[in-house]
């Protein structure tokens, strides 16, 4: 049985992976660090229960006061008392500042481009992450394990206030949703030109913040929706997500 100071918290679906792009954003670094590691798998069902049982801090508040707990969270026994996070940014930059780089150059998150990465994620959450969930919603449920697809179906009805069926874009509509996730694709590949270094990355050929941030994204699209949503994404700017995953795979590992 495989044992470490560090337990990673991940949400399993009924695929041999998984498929947040929370959760991914987090494994990448520590897949990138080469830092030793076992995953819990917690079914959403099951993440509050499971948080509060060992300490681990909610991410937020519910609209009626009650802490919400997510996933990705992390336990690192090497300190001690033993360290308790969630969310994925404050988890990937307390990995920053704990398991430094020798190599300034792959540092994740240089103290100074903090603000920039704070807007990069601002808009891949608002243009892209949040934008799939009406043309992705079905798939994602699907994939969900039984327990769990009883309460993404609750909580996704209720924060909509109609079916999950309902939720899904058809037709017109979805041929124009998919048109606007690639328009924030196509604003990405044009920032990243301009500023282009050796390699496919946002900072060349090492791992940043952003990278892990989109990265997440894109793993999520091959997982929940591989004949659609990563088709489409696949076919955009001439190949570069096809080129820029191909280069992340190294960091993909599920362990």
């Amino acid at each position: 049985m495989t044992t470490s100071n560090i337990t990673f918290l991940d949400i399993p679906t009924v695929l041999p992976v998984p498929f947040s792009a929370n959760t991914w954003k987090v494994r990448l670094v520590l897949n990138y660090k080469k830092l030793t590691y076992i995953t819990r798998w917690v079914e959403t069902t099951d993440i509050a229960s499971v948080c509060k049982s060992l300490g681990i801090p909610p991410t937020s508040t519910l609209p009626d006061g009650t802490p919400k707990y997510t996933l990705p969270a992390l336990i690192d026994n090497t300190t001690s008392p033993p360290a308790l996070l969630s969310d994925s940014t404050p988890i990937i930059e307390y990995l920053e500042r704990t398991y430094p780089d020798r190599d300034p150059s792959r540092a994740l998150c240089p103290p100074a481009s903090r603000a920039l990465h704070a807007l990069f994620e601002y808009h891949a959450t608002h243009s892209i992450l949040e934008q799939l969930l009406p043309v992705m919603v079905m798939h994602m449920y699907d994939k969900k394990t039984p327990r769990d697809r009883v309460h993404f179906r609750e909580r996704i009805e209720a924060a909509f206030g109609k079916k999950l069926e309902d939720i899904e874009l058809r037709g017109k509509e979805r041929e124009e949703h998919w048109k606007k996730i690639e328009g924030a694709f196509d604003l990405l590949a044009t920032f990243m030109q301009a500023g282009s270094t050796a390699g496919e990355l946002f900072t060349g050929p090492n791992l940043s913040l952003a990278d892990c941030t989109l990265g997440g994204i894109l793993l999520a699209c091959r997982y929940v929706s591989p004949d659609e949503a990563w088709i489409k994404v696949l076919a955009w700017n001439d190949g570069k997500w096809k080129r820029y995953m191909a280069v992340l795979e190294e960091w993909t590992a599920v362990v």
